[in-house]
């Protein structure tokens, strides 16, 4: 088989653009990219009573259960009006936490290990906002133990 070398010449420069452009390209983002650290992100926010990175952070339909059972909205647990003070909690860590993306949806299920006092379970909700995580609703319980 006899080959055309001229003709060979264009496809083996343009093979090795799409190897060099392929090998340079970043690697793709997983759909949970950034869901755990905003989880830490808002606990952190929501010890020292940061609000407007709390405001920022949390959808304006979010709803929370607390381990007592009381049901929270954001205007209440995050006050926009600035001469109410933001509700604290102390500083919490994650502690073996499971995540899972749905589209649009993160959810984050973890132990909770505060500073002081007992563990809880927590279920964190996020929508995906123009590539931002909110936070939609969390759900925390006593562990039981």
């Amino acid at each position: 088989m006899v080959y055309d070398v001229a003709m060979l010449k264009p496809t083996w420069i343009r093979s090795a653009i799409v190897v060099l452009l392929v090998a340079s390209a970043s690697p793709a983002q997983s759909p949970s990219d950034g869901l755990i650290e905003a989880t830490k992100s808002w606990l952190k926010n929501i010890s020292t009573g940061a609000r407007a990175e709390l405001l920022a952070s949390t959808d304006e339909r979010f709803i929370a259960t607390t381990p007592g059972g009381d049901v929270l909205v954001r205007e209440r647990l995050i006050p926009s009006d600035t001469s109410r003070p933001v509700q604290t909690l102390p500083l919490m860590e994650l502690d073996g936490p499971l995540m899972r993306v749905v589209g649009d949806t993160g959810i984050v299920m973890s132990r909770l290990k505060p500073s002081t006092g007992p563990s809880l379970n927590a279920t964190f909700v996020f929508v995906r906002q123009q590539s931002a995580w909110k936070l939609m609703a969390i759900h925390s319980s006593p562990t039981g133990q």
